[in-house]
């Protein structure tokens, strides 16, 4: 593998954002992140790519919606280009900056990270993946790269799957996202050899069948990650056990969007879903039966606990059981014990009819400050 020297790729990071690929034929917009301190630089042995993984967004605007996000939120993940919106290239940060997007290993080795925002029509998604092709092609020139793509040595052009694969991780893309429109990994490896004409004209796709909804309004499931609102990106995709269940019924089909569905539990919003996020159909009628009664695992301990957001009170100390009734945020209740079990601390009492009751309170992490509220070891 063909490399420059770390001193000659020192002075293309220094010389400033871009250096010109006047061979190319798109244009790169430059939309730099204000950075409040200077992530450091990387060693340039490798180009990352990517693709930005959100179903909710594939609109007319998809590129400037993910490029908005990143830039409010560079501090937990950026890359140095993104692409979409009709092959249009917009560039956040200088090559060899280091990037939070592929892994500490990842980060440090790459010149550059590339991201390719998604889009539901055919002729937008050929111009998009020309211009990916092209521009890692261009950039691969500038860091003395072959065209080869994830090959057996750690420098060149890698997919973040490489990456999960040699390195650290546990995502697949762009493959997925590029398998939806008929382009397998040989093909990619194949356009990145030798390029393609910008206007797509040589893109050839063949996008899969859409997909009909595996789920219906008015089924149960169980969930295993889940978005807050229907327009939350990717990278805002949450764990279940960060909710208080990890059950609840569709109440909504969202027009427009690819499979995404409104969940609720008792009347309360927990956020949407896609297919993907979905773990299986949760049938309430056929509970498991709670490991015996947790009251036998209760420990003795007095309190009182104040809610910062709407909890559930259960019958029993599992995710499974519908809501009996609900504390509101900024409500209190006093406690005689607790339990830790099914991921989370619960929070227990005796109700006026004398029967048991518990709350969960937070997760089963071992740390006070992720409770939903005050009074329990805080």
């Amino acid at each position: 593998m063909k490399k420059f020297s770390k001193f000659l790729l020192s002075l293309i990071v220094v010389t400033g954002l871009m250096l010109p690929m006047s061979a190319q034929a798109y244009m790169i917009e430059q939309d730099p992140i204000q950075f409040s301190y200077h992530p450091g630089y990387a060693s340039n042995e490798i180009i990352v790519l990517h693709e930005a993984g959100n179903p909710s967004n594939v609109g007319a605007d998809s590129l400037d919606r993910e490029v908005s996000f990143m830039k409010r939120n560079w501090q937990n993940a950026y890359v140095s280009y993104f692409v979409g919106s009709g092959g249009r290239v917009k560039q956040l940060a200088p090559n060899g900056y280091y990037q939070y997007g592929a892994g500490a290993t990842g980060n440090s080795k790459a010149y550059a990270q590339i991201e390719l925002a998604r889009t539901n029509n055919a002729e937008i998604f050929k111009k998009d993946y020309a211009a990916y092709v092209n521009l890692t092609r261009g950039l691969a020139k500038q860091a003395g790269f072959t065209f080869d793509l994830d090959d057996g040595t750690p420098y060149g052009i890698k997919t973040h799957e490489w990456i999960t694969n040699n390195w650290w991780g546990d995502h697949t893309d762009p493959y997925g996202y590029l398998a939806q429109w008929g382009v397998s990994k040989a093909r990619l490896a194949q356009d990145l050899m030798v390029g393609l004409p910008e206007d797509g004209s040589e893109t050839t796709v063949k996008p899969n069948k859409p997909n009909t909804p595996k789920y219906k309004v008015g089924q149960h499931i169980r969930f295993a990650t889940i978005y807050n609102t229907p327009d939350d990106p990717n990278e805002k995709h949450i764990k279940a056990d960060q909710k208080w269940t990890q059950v609840g019924t569709i109440t909504q089909k969202l027009n427009g969007r690819k499979n995404l569905y409104k969940v609720e539990n008792s009347g309360k919003l927990l956020g949407y879903v896609n297919d993907g996020d979905i773990v299986e159909i949760w049938n309430p009628n056929q509970l498991n039966t709670p490991s015996k009664p947790q009251e036998s695992n209760l420990v003795a301990m007095n309190g009182t606990f104040t809610t910062n957001q709407s909890l559930p009170v259960s019958p029993d100390a599992t995710v499974m059981s519908e809501a009996l009734a609900w504390y509101d945020p900024c409500e209190s209740m006093e406690y005689d014990g607790y339990v830790m079990a099914n991921g989370y601390a619960w929070v227990s009492y005796v109700d006026y009819g004398g029967t048991r009751r518990y709350v969960a309170v937070g997760p089963d992490d071992g740390r006070i400050d992720t409770t939903w509220g005050r009074g329990f070891f805080n």
